[in-house]
């Protein structure tokens, strides 16, 4: 059993200024007007409006903190000089911060994305005021290696993409004209750096906010690994009573030697001080020390929980001579908590499972670049599906999203982005460690944190050929960083997540971690839904004493994909909704487990993937414009309270058949309601137990069709569904309906972007349509040229021919092909024979399109004499393909 008591540490980002004057007033409350949270941020200053220049806060504050992210500007490419003061930057592209150069290509066609340097630059005046102050800048992160200059001159390095870091620029700025800041960033693929290889866009860029941070020159220090100074955990904490220690490091720029006092006031939600104490420290000249105070016993504390995430405040005050000189502010959250590998994840005391999800930073458009706002919705989106576990995928995320799962209450899981394969470079495991430092000192007085992850299927990619002694240099490594998390933070527990493969392989790294995290797709990339549960249990056998937790587990998903008959990796909403149902439901009849984490909670970036959707990976339960998906509604209705009734048909607004049985289609309610009943055109099908998934079989008339759910206790749903009934194509030549559409060799329908839907394929029935022979392939890969990746990922090889019992007439055909499996010519030869007419010969898709090229061949033919249109396909080398077949009556 693991059991680790503990509050947060605090993050150096979110530093809030109290008033000058602060202290305790005669009922105990320290004073100050302490702003919300976010409130002193310096976002609000005007345009060209510097710091001190009639800002009363600003002025008044110990502390001046504001961001500089607009006004810069940037070029591509490592330019010549570009540090330099006098640098001719006016042809730069104006930017504002956050940016990254790879918002747009990385989601375009082409295989890869740009992978290199770019320049900013801003020209930046200072106040007169802040003159005898430390200048320091801050910056949130920069994708991956970030040399900064201030007027010409270097003021540091970083290296790592996902982390803080700041640099005392004091002797390098001036106040008598415009400071320029250059930083030269660096996102090109290092065998140093992690990570090396990840389902996931690296952009690059200053895609985090940078501040600019002045101090007194005796201060809470600023440059331990760019953290906040100020390390606070709760060495004692039941809900009798509470202690919280205070650790920190004080640096003195003076001449002198002083002697300081360093005050911390716990305060609670209502500003009120709960306790109070005070060190006297000597702080020698261009020295700094350290101090550590824990407080007297807090009475009752009011707990931080999902369900309660109460937080107090700590404020550290720093006193020069009577004077105050330094204030910062950090979080803390009274809560303890013990990992059982028996019982699961108990909190404050009582059992509390974990059911989350994870998470990626980046949305279209924007990259990873997102403003403070976009990551605090992402934060209040998990909340709202009704979990209470977020891991942080796979590296430190924005210190806004640490701060909103504070204040929301959600446990979390934070990694550093070791994944997949590892480097034995000596400097890739220090950058390694380094990182480890860094995230865990820049967040550590955050108490949403409970576990810290330093590895991710670490051994999923082993170099080829594999170096002699790398599987043991691979444990050696998460020896490495174990030791560091725990002489680092001893209050909480290390994880690494492993993938299927990974388990048992007698690498022992899976053995290093406190728990280990299981990435498994049972039913999406091996084996079957059914044997999730009982392959856990066989685990749990094996290792009764290892605390499990499902670290991932998910199924891709296309709103523009559906059919009756769901299976693995065709990315219908249909599989992931079963997917999903089948899972869940046997995660939580398994007490012994920790806890779980879909993966993901939202679509996200990922420029090697060929899916359905190129550059993306699909297996959120939102998509990547943050639209919920159906399935997202099932959690709610699985983990909320209030009550949950949905039509899970908004991912299937537009269905579409040739046949009367067509017509009968699934419809899906989700609710945790007692039972629910579903009127269709207003009348009722029934009524079925709720508490989940409900489903009907819902007769479907051609147009509009309106569903609605209704359950006792709720406000009913209700949404519209249109059918396109495409019988009467084929029996009646004056029938409105005059397109046929065909997916070729899928089982699944597709809608593309005009809203037609391309029916699945079938073996031609007299008196309809459909193939005689062949043989369906799905080969994922991005199509070049067209839009519609899932029409031409499927296809029909092999075939005789297609046949469509149509009235006499004139019909345009439209084929759509792509040569998904060959790359040079002549390997795939064929004619196409439209009622006996060489309509296309010697068709060579590769040797005149190229490979995974959309091709689309249209001919205009006649049916005649009852005979309908019969497609032939002749090869003379290799086997004919076919991918889409449109006809359109003329």
């Amino acid at each position: 059993m693991i059991a680790r008591p503990g509050a947060g540490r605090a993050a150096a980002i979110g530093l809030l200024a109290l008033l000058v004057g602060g202290g305790a007033d005669g009922a105990g409350r320290m004073t100050g007007g302490a702003p919300e949270p976010g409130a002193a941020s310096g976002r609000g200053m005007e345009p060209g409006r510097g710091p001190g220049a009639g800002d009363d806060a600003a002025d008044a504050s110990p502390r001046v903190r504001f961001t500089v992210n607009d006004g810069w500007r940037f070029a591509a490419g490592d330019l010549e000089g570009a540090a330099a003061t006098e640098f001719d930057d006016s042809a730069w592209t104006p930017v504002s911060l956050p940016h990254t150069w790879n918002a747009e290509d990385a989601l375009t066609e082409a295989v890869g994305y740009r992978r290199g340097t770019g320049w900013y630059r801003k020209h930046l005046a200072l106040d007169a005021s802040l003159r005898n102050r430390r200048i320091f800048l801050r910056f949130e992160g920069a994708n991956q290696v970030a040399d900064v200059f201030v007027n010409g001159r270097p003021a540091g390095r970083h290296v790592g993409g996902y982390t803080a870091f700041a640099f005392d620029v004091t002797d390098d700025v001036r106040f008598d004209a415009p400071n320029v800041i250059a930083v030269r960033v660096d996102n090109a693929h290092d065998e140093d750096i992690p990570p090396l290889n990840a389902d996931f866009t690296f952009y690059g860029g200053i895609y985090r906010d940078v501040w600019l941070i002045a101090t007194s020159a005796v201060h809470v220090t600023l440059l331990d690994h760019a953290s906040p100074g100020v390390f606070i955990d709760t060495p004692e904490v039941s809900e009798a009573h509470a202690t919280a220690r205070i650790r920190g490091t004080i640096v003195n720029h003076e001449r002198r030697d002083t002697r300081v006092t360093v005050t911390s006031g716990v305060l609670d939600g209502s500003g009120a001080a709960v306790a109070v104490v005070r060190t006297a420290l000597a702080v020698p000249a261009g020295g700094s020390a350290s101090f550590h105070q824990v407080t007297p016993r807090v009475a009752a504390p009011r707990l931080w929980s999902p369900d309660e995430p109460n937080l107090y405040r700590v404020v550290t005050e720093v006193s020069d001579r009577g004077r105050i000189v330094d204030r910062v502010e950090n979080p803390l959250g009274f809560r303890w908590f013990r990992v059982d590998p028996e019982r699961g994840f108990f909190l404050n005391g009582r059992s509390h499972p974990l059911y989350g999800t994870n998470r990626h930073q980046d949305r279209p458009g924007l990259g990873s670049a997102l403003p403070d706002a976009a990551h605090r919705e992402d934060v209040a989106l998990v909340k709202a599906t009704g979990f209470n576990f977020l891991r942080l995928a796979h590296y430190p995320q924005d210190a806004a999203v640490l701060e909103a799962m504070d204040r929301r209450g959600l446990i979390g899981w934070e990694e550093i982005p070791v994944v997949n394969i590892i480097s034995l470079s000596p400097a890739f495991a220090d950058n390694a460690e380094r990182m480890l430092v860094e995230m865990i000192r820049q967040h550590y007085n955050h108490p949403s944190i409970v576990f810290w992850g330093y590895m991710n299927e670490v051994l999923l990619r082993k170099p080829t050929p594999m170096p002699d002694g790398y599987i043991a240099r691979v444990r050696q490594l998460a020896e490495r960083l174990e030791a560091r998390v725990w002489a680092e933070d001893s209050t909480r527990v290390t994880a690494i997540a492993v993938s299927f493969d990974e388990i048992d392989d007698g690498s022992g790294v899976q053995d290093v971690a406190r728990v280990l995290g299981l990435n498994l797709y049972f039913g999406w990339y091996y084996r079957t839904i059914e044997t999730f549960g009982p392959y856990l249990d066989s685990l749990h056998a094996r290792h009764p004493t290892r605390p499990l937790l499902i670290s991932e587990y998910g199924a891709g998903s296309d709103e523009r994909i559906h059919t009756l008959e769901p299976g693995a990796f065709d990315f219908s909403t249909e599989h992931q909704q079963r997917f999903h149902e089948a899972t869940f439901r046997q995660i939580r009849e398994r007490a012994y487990l920790t806890g779980s984490a879909v993966w993901n909670q939202f679509d996200f970036g990922s420029k090697g993937r060929h899916d359905s959707k190129p550059n993306i990976n699909q297996k959120g339960l939102l998509y990547f414009d943050r639209r919920p998906k159906d399935v997202w509604q099932y959690y709610r209705a699985s983990l909320r309270e209030e009550p949950v009734l949905h039509i899970a048909a908004r991912d299937w607004p537009r269905r579409a058949g040739s046949r009367p049985e067509d017509a009968r289609q699934p419809v899906t309610v989700y609710t945790n309601l007692p039972e629910v009943e579903l009127l269709a055109n207003g009348t009722s099908l029934g009524r079925q137990p709720g508490r989940g998934a409900a489903r009907w079989t819902v007769p479907l008339q051609p147009g509009a069709n309106r569903l609605e759910a209704r359950a006792p206790g709720s406000a009913p749903d209700a949404f519209t569904v249109t059918y396109d009934d495409r019988a009467t194509f084929f029996t009646d030549a004056g029938s409105p309906v005059t397109v046929m559409a065909v997916n070729a060799g899928s089982h699944y329908q597709y809608t593309d972007a005009a809203g037609l839907v391309w029916e699945a394929d079938r073996p031609f029935t007299p008196g309809g349509w459909g193939h005689t022979g062949g043989e369906p392939q799905l080969r994922h890969h991005r199509i070049f040229g067209s839009d519609d990746d899932p029409l031409y990922q499927s296809q029909l090889e092999g075939m005789e021919q297609y046949r469509f019992a149509v009235p006499d007439g004139s019909y345009e055909v439209q084929l759509r092909f792509a040569e998904m499996e060959h790359a040079a010519a002549g390997q795939r030869v064929f004619d196409v024979v439209v009622n006996g007419h060489v309509v296309f010969g010697a068709l060579d898709l590769a040797g005149r399109y190229g490979r995974h090229a959309a091709v689309e061949r249209t001919v205009v033919v006649e049916a005649a004499g009852g005979s309908g249109l019969t497609i032939g396909f002749t090869p003379s080398a290799g086997r004919a393909t076919i991918s889409g077949i449109l006809l359109r009556r003329m």
